[in-house]
């Protein structure tokens, strides 16, 4: 008969996550888990939006529903959020081609920034293990999972499988560089060994006994369930409703908090790297289609919403701020609510 240890309170474990930083890190991959065993995917790729919160204050990090045609370069399925940082950025260039500090200074603070309030941050998300014995979920840039990707498969050459449960392999992260200037460098993590004598470096290698196994189920994470992906449409709902100086949007309550898990929610407070990267090089482009209507509101509009008096006509309420290319600095920032 099996019998297990009793569980008290909870039971829900906040999940590690772990960045690059400057200079080394090391850990070990671990193998693919629950409902991407079978498929055998130890990674998952997401393109996260950061910025926008619930009327609490509290971020709430989503997936970009973006579709773009890789053959025509058109999109079919429109990112409002998306559309905001790439007018904001094209400001921002704007400001600092006409030398205009102030105006620099303020768009700074919404994006193109490491501070900046939104951003569009895409990573690699695997499940990993440090060298202390910590489990956690480890995101990487794509130029990091390309070396990553060329080590696993040098070793797999040599006959190892350095993600197996009972021959894995510790890897060496080396980062250096900022923003679109940053390297990495992958190599199989080594440890000192004397052996007859003679002092070596030997590959470390790690094996899941049953006490780790034990720790997964609830250190591990979901990977393909780590971010909400909202439909187009409520993502235009978002950025429509968001204060855009705060990012605060009652949707957020409406989409995420009524009906997100706590898996979810975890992530949601998870922070994007500071090396941001700019949405020129995260893939978005412009369509070729003139912009979209805002689109019919699938659930009810925040009650904080004024009513318009019966006798005039409903104003269609604008999915982004309207920036004219004749405005004076002080307009465009009044239009930015700064």
């Amino acid at each position: 008969m099996k019998i297990g240890n009793a569980k008290y309170g909870g039971g829900f474990t906040k999940k590690t996550y772990f960045k690059l930083g400057d200079g080394e890190s090391v850990f070990r991959i671990l193998p693919p888990l629950g409902d991407l065993a079978e498929a055998g995917r130890w990674s998952v790729f997401y393109n996260v939006h950061y910025g926008y919160k619930n009327t609490q204050g509290k971020m709430r990090a989503f997936q970009s529903p973006l579709v773009k045609n890789r053959k025509t370069k058109m999109i079919e399925v429109p990112d409002a959020a998306a559309e905001r940082i790439q007018l904001l950025m094209a400001k921002l260039e704007e400001a600092k081609k006409n030398k205009n500090e102030s105006r620099v200074k303020e768009l700074l603070t919404l994006v193109g920034g490491t501070k900046s309030l939104y951003n569009l941050d895409s990573h690699h998300y695997m499940n990993v293990i440090d060298l202390d014995g910590k489990i956690g979920i480890l995101k990487i840039r794509h130029r990091a999972k390309l070396a990553l990707d060329a080590e696993i498969e040098r070793l797999r050459k040599e006959g190892v499988d350095p993600l197996s449960v009972d021959n894995g392999r510790f890897f060496v992260f080396r980062r250096t560089g900022t923003a679109l200037e940053t390297t990495f460098q992958v190599t199989v993590y080594q440890e000192s060994q004397v052996i007859a004598g003679q002092k070596v470096k030997v590959e470390k290698v790690h094996a899941l006994d049953d006490a780790l196994i034990a720790r997964l189920g609830r250190e591990a994470g979901q990977l393909d369930k780590l971010f909400k992906r909202p439909t187009a449409e409520e993502v235009e709902l978002i950025v429509k409703n968001s204060d855009i100086r705060t990012g605060v949007s009652p949707a957020c309550d409406e989409i995420f908090d009524k009906v997100q898990a706590a898996a979810a929610e975890e992530a949601s407070s998870d922070e994007p790297d500071s090396d941001y990267q700019e949405p020129t090089a995260q893939g978005l482009g412009k369509s070729a289609t003139a912009p979209t209507q805002a689109p019919t509101q699938a659930m009810p509009a925040p009650k904080a919403a004024p009513t318009p008096a019966p006798a005039q006509a409903t104003p269609a309420p604008a999915a982004r701020p309207v920036v004219q290319d004749d405005q004076s600095d002080a307009d465009f920032l009044k239009s930015l609510g700064l």
